[in-house]
């Protein structure tokens, strides 16, 4: 790094309603991106298919964060997660032979889904003279539908900012020995506390899901979960762990297991107690605290299981020394890769250039008739 660089770490994570006035226009906002709904349409369209299916399902998910609080959890322990990053960086004291010591490092927050968050955090990054800048994703996993997103995001308001400096990424973690310390020690705490024994118990790895076609284009999120998912069998040896997936919408087909219909096939098996650990998940939301909460907790007892679940590792000091490491080795020079690098596909011709070009052929065909035909 040059000398007189000014370092910066931004914090990406997906966001959430902070009150139930916010959740019809926080669902409009993961509904109209192409890289989490990936319509072969121009943007208008799937700008107004969102539209219309957020006032749908606004009133149903409002009354779900009621259940929860009447907020997400996840702005706030978020920014708890920032405050412990930004302590374990701060300068404990001067270098040998110096008076002074350095300014803490300043740790900002982006959220994907929170309008005009990430453009916010921009503007003050530009502002404070930024010059060197890491991207640290509070998504495990790598996916276009997450990860990608959210560093496609903040390139685009970096640059409409004016930023002029030098922003590298950290890509994914899941199998990094801090999150997986952290994940490991949020497991030991529930099994202790349920008094768990291996036989007769099912870890449930529910992950977030992603349409099947994502992962033949090539999204590595599934490897990647696997990945965190063998590495938690090894420290657990003994104990039965199986992967699911949550939360799919539409029609389409999503990455199985899907959750909620794993959760009978458990009983006929033998199993009596169900723990489930939300794996692609730093933080409690509504997906941990509601849908596995409650509609999975109540499907579980259906089946004659009794539920478990693991809570979200958020500010927990292995993690946090994870995260404080990555940062001191990008300062160093080895870590983090250059934020063009770990955004996804251009999807502009999926969109709007095969409509244009179906156009262009059609004329083209229109126009050699009419010539034949004169």
């Amino acid at each position: 790094m040059e000398s007189g660089s000014r370092f910066a770490v931004v914090l990406l994570n997906f966001g959430g309603p902070r009150s139930r006035d916010e959740v019809r226009r926080f669902l409009f906002e993961i509904l109209r991106d192409p890289n989490t709904i990936q319509l072969p349409a121009p943007g208008w369209v799937q700008d107004r298919l969102a539209a219309a299916i957020a006032r749908r399902r606004a009133v149903e998910v409002g009354r779900q964060y009621g259940e929860i609080g009447g907020r997400s959890p996840i702005v706030a322990a978020t920014e708890r997660i920032a405050a412990a990053l930004a302590e374990a960086l701060q300068p404990r004291a001067a270098a040998a032979g110096s008076e002074s010591v350095p300014d803490p490092l300043p740790v900002y927050i982006a959220h994907r889904y929170l309008p005009g968050d990430t453009a916010r955090a921009a503007a003050r990054m530009v502002a404070a003279g930024i010059t060197d800048l890491l991207a640290l994703p509070l998504y495990p996993h790598y996916s276009h539908a997450t990860s990608g997103s959210s560093f496609q995001q903040l390139a685009a308001e970096l640059s409409q900012a004016g930023y002029a400096g030098r922003c590298r990424a950290l890509r994914s973690y899941p199998d990094s020995g801090g999150y997986l310390a952290a994940l490991a020690e949020r497991l030991e705490e529930c099994l202790a506390d349920a008094r768990l024994q291996p036989d007769g118990t099912v870890i449930l790895c529910s992950a977030h899901g992603l349409p099947a076609t994502y992962i033949e284009r090539g999204d590595p999120y599934k490897l990647e979960l696997y990945r965190s998912l063998e590495a938690l069998k090894r420290r657990f040896a003994g104990w039965r762990f199986e992967l699911s997936f949550q939360s799919r919408v539409g029609p389409a087909e999503w990455l199985q297991p899907y959750t909620d219909r794993i959760l009978s096939t458990f009983a006929a098996q033998g199993v009596r107690q169900l723990v489930f650990l939300p794996l692609s998940f730093v933080n409690d939301h509504i997906e941990t605290l509601y849908e596995i909460g409650h509609t999975y907790f109540e499907l579980a007892r259906r089946s004659g299981l009794t539920p478990h679940r693991v809570r979200a590792i958020e500010d927990h000091p292995a993690f946090i020394g994870f995260l404080a490491q990555a940062v001191r080795d990008w300062q160093a020079g080895l870590a983090g890769v250059p934020l063009h690098e770990v955004q996804p596909p251009d999807q502009s011709f999926a969109r709007s250039g095969f409509w244009l070009w179906s156009l262009w052929l059609s004329a083209l065909v229109l126009a050699l008739g009419l010539a034949l035909a004169a």
